[in-house]
Protein backbone atom coordinates (compact mmCIF):
# COMPACT_ATOMS: atom_id res chain seq x y z
CA UNK A 1 0.00 0.00 0.00
CA UNK A 2 1.62 3.80 -0.88
CA UNK A 3 1.19 5.66 1.95
CA UNK A 4 -0.57 9.49 0.74
CA UNK A 5 2.24 12.01 0.43
CA UNK A 6 -0.22 14.87 1.08
CA UNK A 7 -1.42 13.47 4.67
CA UNK A 8 0.09 15.63 7.81
CA UNK A 9 3.14 14.43 9.91
CA UNK A 10 2.57 12.29 12.52
CA UNK A 11 2.59 14.03 16.11
CA UNK A 12 5.33 13.92 18.21
CA UNK A 13 5.23 11.50 21.29
CA UNK A 14 4.09 13.46 24.06
CA UNK A 15 5.69 11.32 26.61
CA UNK A 16 9.18 11.82 24.97
CA UNK A 17 8.57 15.40 25.07
CA UNK A 18 7.84 15.80 28.66
CA UNK A 19 10.82 13.44 29.56
CA UNK A 20 12.90 15.24 27.16
CA UNK A 21 12.06 18.79 29.14
CA UNK A 22 12.46 17.06 31.94
CA UNK A 23 16.16 16.60 31.38
CA UNK A 24 16.43 19.56 30.01
CA UNK A 25 15.47 21.25 33.11
CA UNK A 26 17.58 18.87 35.46
CA UNK A 27 20.81 19.60 33.71
CA UNK A 28 19.95 23.20 33.54
CA UNK A 29 20.09 23.38 37.03
CA UNK A 30 23.05 20.74 38.19
CA UNK A 31 22.99 21.82 41.54
CA UNK A 32 19.80 19.66 42.13
CA UNK A 33 16.00 20.33 41.68
CA UNK A 34 13.29 19.11 43.75
CA UNK A 35 10.04 17.71 42.55
CA UNK A 36 7.53 20.00 43.02
CA UNK A 37 10.33 22.62 41.18
CA UNK A 38 10.23 20.24 38.41
CA UNK A 39 6.58 19.80 38.29
CA UNK A 40 6.41 23.60 38.72
CA UNK A 41 8.93 24.68 36.39
CA UNK A 42 7.28 22.65 33.74
CA UNK A 43 3.55 23.54 34.76
CA UNK A 44 3.22 18.80 35.25
CA UNK A 45 0.87 17.94 37.29
CA UNK A 46 3.00 16.75 40.57
CA UNK A 47 1.92 13.06 40.05
CA UNK A 48 2.62 12.92 36.83
CA UNK A 49 5.86 14.05 37.28
CA UNK A 50 6.48 11.97 40.03
CA UNK A 51 6.17 8.38 37.60
CA UNK A 52 8.50 10.18 34.86
CA UNK A 53 10.88 10.84 37.65
CA UNK A 54 10.59 6.97 38.74
CA UNK A 55 11.12 5.78 35.03
CA UNK A 56 14.07 7.95 34.65
CA UNK A 57 15.76 7.40 37.45
CA UNK A 58 15.74 3.74 37.26
CA UNK A 59 17.48 3.98 33.48
CA UNK A 60 19.97 5.96 35.14
CA UNK A 61 19.37 9.22 33.52
CA UNK A 62 18.76 10.58 36.35
CA UNK A 63 19.73 10.50 40.18
CA UNK A 64 17.63 11.42 42.98
CA UNK A 65 19.54 11.51 46.91
CA UNK A 66 17.89 9.65 49.17
CA UNK A 67 18.27 12.34 52.01
CA UNK A 68 17.99 15.65 50.26
CA UNK A 69 15.40 14.33 47.52
CA UNK A 70 16.70 16.65 45.23
CA UNK A 71 17.18 15.13 41.91
CA UNK A 72 20.50 15.50 39.65
CA UNK A 73 21.48 14.23 36.28
CA UNK A 74 22.77 10.33 36.23
CA UNK A 75 25.33 8.54 35.26
CA UNK A 76 23.83 7.12 32.04
CA UNK A 77 23.23 10.97 30.83
CA UNK A 78 26.50 12.19 32.09
CA UNK A 79 27.77 9.98 30.14
CA UNK A 80 25.36 10.70 27.41
CA UNK A 81 26.37 14.50 27.41
CA UNK A 82 29.76 13.52 27.03
CA UNK A 83 29.66 11.23 24.09
CA UNK A 84 27.72 14.13 22.55
CA UNK A 85 30.04 17.10 23.35
CA UNK A 86 32.66 14.38 21.70
CA UNK A 87 30.98 14.11 18.78
CA UNK A 88 30.22 18.09 18.21
CA UNK A 89 33.70 18.46 19.14
CA UNK A 90 35.38 15.59 16.61
CA UNK A 91 32.92 17.51 13.80
CA UNK A 92 34.26 20.53 13.93
CA UNK A 93 37.84 19.61 14.58
CA UNK A 94 37.09 18.18 10.98
CA UNK A 95 35.37 21.32 9.23
CA UNK A 96 38.65 23.54 10.89
CA UNK A 97 40.92 21.16 9.57
CA UNK A 98 38.88 21.83 5.76
CA UNK A 99 39.22 25.23 6.63
CA UNK A 100 43.19 25.25 7.41
CA UNK A 101 43.96 23.10 4.22
CA UNK A 102 41.33 25.77 1.97
CA UNK A 103 43.48 28.73 4.08
CA UNK A 104 46.75 26.82 2.97
CA UNK A 105 46.06 26.70 -0.63
CA UNK A 106 44.58 30.26 -1.28
CA UNK A 107 46.86 31.88 1.35
CA UNK A 108 44.49 34.85 2.06
CA UNK A 109 43.12 36.19 5.20
CA UNK A 110 39.95 33.49 5.86
CA UNK A 111 36.96 34.78 8.55
CA UNK A 112 34.13 33.14 9.56
CA UNK A 113 31.13 35.85 10.94
CA UNK A 114 28.13 35.32 12.22
CA UNK A 115 25.20 37.76 11.42
CA UNK A 116 23.11 37.80 14.34
CA UNK A 117 20.62 40.97 15.55
CA UNK A 118 23.58 42.74 16.68
CA UNK A 119 25.80 42.73 14.10
CA UNK A 120 28.63 40.63 13.01
CA UNK A 121 30.03 38.41 15.47
CA UNK A 122 33.55 37.01 14.35
CA UNK A 123 33.83 32.86 14.74
CA UNK A 124 37.05 32.05 13.31
CA UNK A 125 39.62 33.72 11.86
CA UNK A 126 42.99 32.69 10.32
CA UNK A 127 45.57 35.61 8.77
CA UNK A 128 47.17 35.25 5.70
CA UNK A 129 51.55 34.74 6.41
CA UNK A 130 51.14 37.95 3.92
CA UNK A 131 50.88 40.66 6.44
CA UNK A 132 49.82 43.32 3.44
CA UNK A 133 46.04 41.21 3.87
CA UNK A 134 45.98 42.51 7.57
CA UNK A 135 45.67 46.41 5.88
CA UNK A 136 41.94 45.50 4.45
CA UNK A 137 41.06 44.19 8.39
CA UNK A 138 41.78 47.64 10.05
CA UNK A 139 39.36 49.53 11.07
CA UNK A 140 36.49 47.49 8.99
CA UNK A 141 32.78 48.33 10.54
CA UNK A 142 31.70 45.28 8.42
CA UNK A 143 28.14 46.98 7.67
CA UNK A 144 25.59 44.92 6.01
CA UNK A 145 25.04 47.50 2.86
CA UNK A 146 29.20 48.19 1.66
CA UNK A 147 30.46 44.90 2.38
CA UNK A 148 30.69 41.69 0.54
CA UNK A 149 29.72 39.84 4.26
CA UNK A 150 26.96 42.39 4.86
CA UNK A 151 25.69 41.56 1.35
CA UNK A 152 26.19 37.62 1.39
CA UNK A 153 23.49 38.30 4.88
CA UNK A 154 20.98 40.17 2.80
CA UNK A 155 20.83 37.80 0.33
CA UNK A 156 20.73 34.38 1.89
CA UNK A 157 19.33 35.15 5.94
CA UNK A 158 15.65 35.66 6.64
CA UNK A 159 14.63 39.02 6.20
CA UNK A 160 13.01 39.43 9.38
CA UNK A 161 16.70 39.07 11.07
CA UNK A 162 18.16 41.38 8.60
CA UNK A 163 15.93 44.18 9.11
CA UNK A 164 16.51 45.19 12.44
CA UNK A 165 20.36 45.61 11.55
CA UNK A 166 18.98 47.53 8.35
CA UNK A 167 16.67 50.01 10.65
CA UNK A 168 19.45 50.28 12.75
CA UNK A 169 22.01 50.97 9.67
CA UNK A 170 20.70 53.42 7.15
CA UNK A 171 20.30 56.25 8.96
CA UNK A 172 24.51 56.11 9.49
CA UNK A 173 24.76 55.03 5.72
CA UNK A 174 21.99 57.73 4.39
CA UNK A 175 24.24 60.40 6.40
CA UNK A 176 27.54 59.36 4.31
CA UNK A 177 25.70 58.93 0.97
CA UNK A 178 23.26 61.80 1.13
CA UNK A 179 19.53 62.27 1.07
CA UNK A 180 19.40 59.97 -2.60
CA UNK A 181 19.44 57.17 -0.21
CA UNK A 182 16.12 57.07 1.16
CA UNK A 183 13.98 53.90 2.12
CA UNK A 184 12.72 53.35 -1.52
CA UNK A 185 16.24 53.17 -2.74
CA UNK A 186 17.35 51.04 0.49
CA UNK A 187 14.55 48.68 -0.69
CA UNK A 188 15.69 48.71 -3.96
CA UNK A 189 19.35 48.25 -3.28
CA UNK A 190 17.97 44.74 -0.81
CA UNK A 191 15.93 43.43 -3.72
CA UNK A 192 18.61 43.87 -5.83
CA UNK A 193 21.40 42.00 -3.61
CA UNK A 194 18.89 39.38 -3.28
CA UNK A 195 18.55 38.99 -6.78
CA UNK A 196 22.13 39.07 -7.23
CA UNK A 197 22.47 35.53 -5.71
CA UNK A 198 20.61 34.31 -8.12
CA UNK A 199 22.51 35.90 -10.97
CA UNK A 200 26.02 35.50 -10.03
CA UNK A 201 25.88 32.18 -7.98
CA UNK A 202 27.12 32.15 -4.02
CA UNK A 203 30.10 34.82 -4.00
CA UNK A 204 30.36 37.67 -3.60
CA UNK A 205 32.98 40.52 -4.62
CA UNK A 206 33.29 44.12 -3.10
CA UNK A 207 35.57 46.76 -4.13
CA UNK A 208 37.50 43.81 -5.24
CA UNK A 209 39.69 43.00 -1.90
CA UNK A 210 36.86 40.76 -0.88
CA UNK A 211 35.35 38.02 -1.67
CA UNK A 212 32.28 35.84 0.38
CA UNK A 213 30.00 33.27 0.44
CA UNK A 214 27.46 31.75 2.12
CA UNK A 215 27.67 28.74 4.90
CA UNK A 216 24.68 26.46 5.47
CA UNK A 217 24.08 24.16 8.19
CA UNK A 218 23.32 20.56 7.92
CA UNK A 219 19.84 21.46 6.81
CA UNK A 220 20.85 23.88 4.20
CA UNK A 221 19.62 27.33 6.38
CA UNK A 222 21.64 30.05 6.17
CA UNK A 223 24.14 30.08 8.97
CA UNK A 224 26.93 32.61 8.14
CA UNK A 225 29.96 34.09 5.73
CA UNK A 226 33.22 32.35 4.96
CA UNK A 227 35.22 36.25 3.92
CA UNK A 228 38.61 35.81 1.97
CA UNK A 229 40.52 39.41 2.39
CA UNK A 230 43.39 39.72 0.29
CA UNK A 231 44.97 43.00 -1.86
CA UNK A 232 43.72 43.61 -4.88
CA UNK A 233 46.42 41.93 -6.96
CA UNK A 234 45.35 39.28 -5.28
CA UNK A 235 41.68 39.15 -6.89
CA UNK A 236 42.27 40.21 -10.62
CA UNK A 237 39.72 37.88 -12.17
CA UNK A 238 36.68 38.56 -9.79
CA UNK A 239 33.87 35.82 -10.14
CA UNK A 240 36.71 33.73 -11.75
CA UNK A 241 40.02 34.05 -9.62
CA UNK A 242 41.00 31.06 -7.89
CA UNK A 243 39.98 32.42 -4.42
CA UNK A 244 36.06 33.01 -5.62
CA UNK A 245 36.33 29.24 -7.03
CA UNK A 246 37.74 28.01 -3.14
CA UNK A 247 35.16 29.58 -1.25
CA UNK A 248 32.20 28.37 -3.77
CA UNK A 249 33.53 24.77 -3.47
CA UNK A 250 34.04 24.93 0.28
CA UNK A 251 30.62 26.12 0.52
CA UNK A 252 28.86 23.58 -1.72
CA UNK A 253 30.88 20.53 -0.11
CA UNK A 254 30.90 21.55 4.12
CA UNK A 255 28.01 22.13 6.04
CA UNK A 256 29.11 24.16 9.61
CA UNK A 257 28.05 21.17 12.42
CA UNK A 258 25.93 21.49 15.23
CA UNK A 259 27.12 23.24 18.00
CA UNK A 260 30.18 24.34 16.13
CA UNK A 261 30.75 27.59 18.37
CA UNK A 262 30.43 25.39 21.42
CA UNK A 263 32.75 23.35 20.21
CA UNK A 264 35.35 25.77 19.24
CA UNK A 265 35.49 26.60 22.72
CA UNK A 266 36.48 23.24 23.93
CA UNK A 267 38.79 22.38 21.17
CA UNK A 268 42.96 23.18 22.31
CA UNK A 269 44.02 26.60 20.52
CA UNK A 270 46.24 26.83 17.50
Amino acid sequence: MVKNSHAPARRTIGAVEKAAAILAEVCAHPQGLSLSEIAGALALDPGLAHRYLNSLTAARLLHRDLRTRLVTPGPALLAARHAAAGHYTRQSAEFVAALQQLHGGLRETLSILRWTGSGPHAVWVKDSPDTLALTYRLGAVLPLLSTASGHVCLAFAPQAEVRPLLEREWPRRRAEVGPQLNRWSLQELVAEVRKRRLARGRNYLHRVSAISTPLFDADRRFWGVLTALGPTARFPYGWRSPVARGLHAFSLEHAVPEHFVDSLQAMPAG
